[in-house]
């Protein structure tokens, strides 16, 4: 009969059907079982929807009439089950229904206990209700999509969801009161789920088969290894950030966290051949570690937690877990001739790491081995630890920057013979460095160039004072140019500094990835200068003119002296012995000439054809002639110079034109490699260091480093991902995934990039059904996810600049960072610790490192380019392949995929999930099993926020469960 009512098409929600009947039911003191039998016979029959029936019940407010009150719960108990929606305006109307229905249960409860409160007895009637009351909570409980509905309509309508709250705050406060016992054993733990309820709360499958962290970490050292080398400057906030990311992602406790860091650094420290690196990774360990775990151990500690005041008790943990390890402290021994571990606590207890009882603790257990150890090196090798020489090197760069600083003209004798004995033996390296990690190295540089500008060559000047200025001159421009080599002068130099040397780096220098034009040197040069130049060192006595041409006039202009030298001897009208007295001439006056000579004929053969290098390249070569006894015996500290003028220019040389194999090359550089082998052995050579050891050295960082910038992020990630795929077993897939996950790191947002457009479309497309079916396809979307992870807290944490991650673009990030840390420690002065260490007192205020890392905790808000652009063209290849309703490889790692973003990224993830097409989970949920997919998936996917996120939501969550109850019937 209402079919005959009710238009065809129409529902009966636009006509309040459900108002009617429920009226006709509750008109007298019972309620109307027929009717009510007729109401649910509307809903099978979809006259009505479940959310009409349940908002109108809820509005039901006659709590005397307790058998109306239990008719209607028995009634909602019978339908929970079945509660679904079928059109957008029943999901539109869904999550305020089950909010209402919350609210109306929370009401009947608290009516029956505040009625216990004031009696002290229950009648019999309100027994019974209040067990129909307890078995629907219960129900509505057990039942996730309803759990679902209700967390999406409290972000829907928190008005109305907060009176919840209130009910549920009334239900304690009489409970507590009346000390009265529910019938039900778990309805309190019930009804606070139900006042309190949580994504948590919402049952999701997990893809990780190993929820608490694994045994042994692979990604940690790794990590470590790459950041130090590429990014050694960078302030001790990026190294925490990237440490909580890693924290998050591996599940570790600060224990474990704590000594997987001081490991990393042993390890790392324990495999380096190379003096630079030793120094290095030395300094990290012993000045930078202390720091980020101290700052770590600030941001996770629980705003209850009571400050440490001698020890945290997380490094004492870590340390009882190191000592496990006795090979590997037994190698750092006998590689640094000293008990390690002694001599790591007592600079720890000072900065109260650990205290003076721990030290004596764990000194005592290593005491025995460390002693046998040390009498056989002492029997075999006398050398001296270089962690002697990285803990003594902290007072000399003090001084060091000091002594810059002091007015010039008054310590200019002084002045050059602290920089001269820096120069002497390894010293040079040291102090960098404990500069570098210590964040000290600009301070380091700017006093540098200002020496440099206060050196420059003053026309008629002669005598001691000259002489005093010249040396000063050439040992700061060696010093600089040594030091732009290292890092880059984007990490070390201002962008539009206007001193000499930073206009001579700028024009002239040629970098590492920086190629120059030689064209534009010569065309810098003015052509009366290089005349004179020309004519002069053409001479074989050449003296300068001191009045007409300074020092800085010839740096300059050599790139026009050699450019006619060159032509000259093309065309023969320059003999090979006049071009060699011209050179002879050139080294002759400082070493700095031969270092602008040599940087030009660099740019130069990176210009001409191969035919053509042979004569600069043998111009570089009379460089590297050492000069005869007396003309070095002539000049102050000329050994020391030669020396550094020499790594320069050899440097220089190799970039221009390598020469021999990547393993048979004697020069160590400190940057980029450079190798004629084919980039794929070169590869292959450096993946079975990698994989053989279970760790990344530092050379083999540097390896990889050069392999990047070679062939390009997707051919790297495309060779990595290759040996992950050929691992047979899961456990060696993990070690892989987490060794290539941190080697990711050497420019993470490229690499992320070649894999979310290149690689793993490649792989899915044109590989299914070959090696991409389980494991490999779980292991290839952790690593997506991982990197995606990484990326998209790459810079956001710390406040850093939008800046791509390479040694090139890093310096120049750590400004904003330099400048608020010396707000908290003071003026910053050059006799502090660092600029980017906190002071004793002030980093152990939880309040000071709450308010200085605080962009750490939130979540970031937008994702950069290239990142926004790899991830919508993923998801797009997604949505090509849940077209089909066919289950497959690819559908399922889609799955995988998406699982994993939401598994491991939780709430950081939000910018991702954004942009998630919006029919792609639509899709996948007709395809996937519901057994994969449940409801605190779909719940997660969406910014519950906002209505778009709260619709997609619902009809997703509609979805799913209208195909679960379809199962069922099929199988009833």
């Amino acid at each position: 009969m209402v079919l005959k009512v009710i238009p065809r098409g129409a529902g009966g929600d636009a006509y309040n059907l459900s108002d009617c009947i429920l009226q006709q039911a509750l008109i007298g003191s019972t309620a109307n079982p027929m009717v009510l039998n007729y109401l649910k016979h509307s809903l099978c029959a979809h006259l009505v929807s479940y959310a009409a029936v349940l908002r109108r019940i809820s509005k039901y407010d006659h709590f005397d009439r307790i058998y109306c009150l239990t008719s209607l719960l028995d009634f909602v108990e019978s339908i929970l089950d079945g509660v679904t929606c079928r059109t957008k305006v029943e999901e539109s109307i869904l999550p305020g229904a089950i909010v209402s229905l919350v609210d109306w249960l929370m009401q009947i409860f608290a009516t029956i206990t505040t009625s216990y409160e004031m009696n002290r007895e229950l009648s019999a009637e309100q027994s019974y209700l209040h067990d129909q009351c307890c078995t629907v909570i219960e129900k509505l409980v057990r039942n996730q999509f309803i759990l679902a509905i209700l967390y999406v309509g409290r972000q829907e309508d928190p008005d109305n969801y907060s009176k919840i709250r209130e009910n549920y705050a009334t239900i304690k406060t009489s409970l507590t009161n009346s000390n009265f016992t529910p019938s039900h054993p778990n309805v309190e733990k019930y009804l606070q789920k139900l006042a309190y309820i949580d994504v948590h709360h919402l049952d999701m499958k997990t893809l990780d088969v190993h929820p608490l962290p694994e045994p042994i970490s692979y990604c940690v050292q790794p990590l470590l290894a790459v950041e130090v080398l590429l990014n050694p400057c960078n302030d001790t906030s990026y190294y925490v950030a990237e440490m909580q990311m890693l924290q998050r992602l591996k599940k570790f406790s600060n224990t474990r966290l704590f000594y997987e860091i001081i490991r990393a650094g042993f390890v790392s420290l324990s495999n380096v051949a190379e003096t630079s690196h030793d120094t290095m990774l030395g300094a990290f360990t012993f000045f930078k570690v202390p720091q980020i775990i101290k700052q770590l151990h600030a941001l996770n500690r629980a705003p209850t937690e009571p400050t440490p005041t001698d020890f945290i008790p997380e490094v004492v943990e870590a340390f009882e877990m190191l000592l496990e390890d006795n090979l590997l402290l037994d190698l750092m021994d006998s590689k640094c001739s000293c008990n390690i571990i002694d001599y790591l606590l007592n600079d720890w207890a000072k900065q109260h790491l650990v205290n003076e009882v721990h030290v004596k603790h764990f000194a005592a257990q290593r005491d025995q081995e460390a002693s046998l150890l040390l009498q056989k090196r002492e029997w075999g090798n006398q050398t001296q630890s270089i962690i002697n020489f990285i803990i003594r090197a902290e007072v000399p760069l003090s001084g060091v920057l000091k002594t810059l600083s002091t007015d010039y003209n008054k310590v200019q004798e002084a002045l050059l013979e602290v920089l001269c004995t820096v120069l002497v033996g390894n010293s040079f390296d040291l102090l960098l460095s404990v500069a570098t990690v210590e964040g000290r190295l600009k301070t380091f540089v700017s006093r540098l160039i200002q020496c440099n500008e206060n050196s420059k060559q003053i026309p008629g000047e002669v005598g001691k004072s000259s002489i005093i200025r010249s040396t000063l001159f050439d040992v700061s421009f060696l010093m600089l140019t040594s030091i732009v080599q290292t890092y880059g002068s984007s990490v070390v130099l201002t962008d539009n500094g206007d001193s000499f040397f930073e206009k001579w780096v700028r024009e002239c220098m040629v970098e590492r990835n920086k190629p120059k034009n030689p064209r534009k040197m010569i065309a810098i040069c003015d052509e009366n200068i290089v005349d004179e130049i020309l004519m002069t060192f053409s001479k074989p006595d050449a003296q300068l003119k001191t009045s007409n041409i300074t020092w800085q006039d010839i740096c300059i202009n050599l790139p026009g002296v050699l450019y006619h030298v060159l032509i000259s001897w093309e065309k023969e009208t320059l003999s090979a012995a006049d071009v060699k007295n011209i050179l002879d001439n050139i080294k002759r006056r400082m070493f700095s000439f031969s270092v602008c000579a040599t940087s030009f004929l660099s740019a130069y053969m990176h210009s001409v054809k191969d035919k053509e290098v042979l004569k600069p390249l043998n111009m570089i070569q009379q460089f590297l002639t050492p000069a005869g006894n007396d003309e070095m015996s002539s000049q102050e500290n000329v050994k020391e110079r030669l020396a550094l003028s020499f790594q320069i220019i050899r440097k220089m040389q190799y970039y221009a034109h390598p020469t021999g194999s990547l393993k048979s090359r004697s020069l160590t550089l400190t940057q980029n490699l450079v190798s004629r082998n084919p980039l794929i052995d070169q590869f292959k050579d450096v993946w079975s260091t990698v994989a053989d050891h279970g760790w990344v050295p530092p050379r083999a960082a540097q390896v990889i480093e050069s392999l990047l910038h070679a062939a390009g992020p997707a051919w790297l990630a495309s060779q990595l991902v290759e040996e992950m795929l050929k691992c047979k077993y899961k456990k060696d897939m993990m070690k892989t995934l987490d060794i290539i996950f941190a080697i990711s790191h050497l420019d993470i947002e490229r690499v992320t990039e070649a894999l979310l457009t290149q690689v793993v479309p490649q792989i899915i497309n044109n590989r299914q059904g070959d090696d991409i079916n389980e494991p490999q396809s779980y292991v290839l979307a952790r690593l997506c996810v991982y990197c995606i992870i990484s990326a998209l807290e790459t810079r956001t944490q710390a406040n850093f600049s939008q800046k791509k991650r390479s040694r090139s673009h890093d310096g120049e990030d750590l400004e904003l960072n330099a400048a608020k840390m010396r707000k908290i420690t003071g003026d910053g002065s050059d006799n502090s610790c660092s600029n980017d260490f906190l002071s004793e007192n002030s980093l152990l205020l939880g309040s000071n490192m709450s308010s200085l890392h605080s962009s750490m905790r939130e979540t970031p808000t937008q994702l950069r380019e290239p990142l926004q652009s790899s991830i919508q063209y993923i998801f797009r290849v997604f949505q090509q392949f849940v077209t089909t309703e066919e289950l497959s490889p690819k559908i399922y790692f889609v799955y995988q995929f998406i699982s994993l973003l939401v598994e491991c990224g939780k709430e950081r993830i939000r910018p991702v999930l954004k942009l998630l097409p919006a029919t792609l989970m639509h899709n996948l949920l007709k395809v996937m099993l519901t057994e994969d997919i449940n409801v605190g998936l779909i719940s997660r996917l969406y910014d519950l926020r906002f209505n778009n996120g709260r619709q997609s939501a619902v009809s997703d969550l509609c979805l799913w469960r209208n195909i679960k109850l379809k199962q069922q019937s099929i199988q009833l």
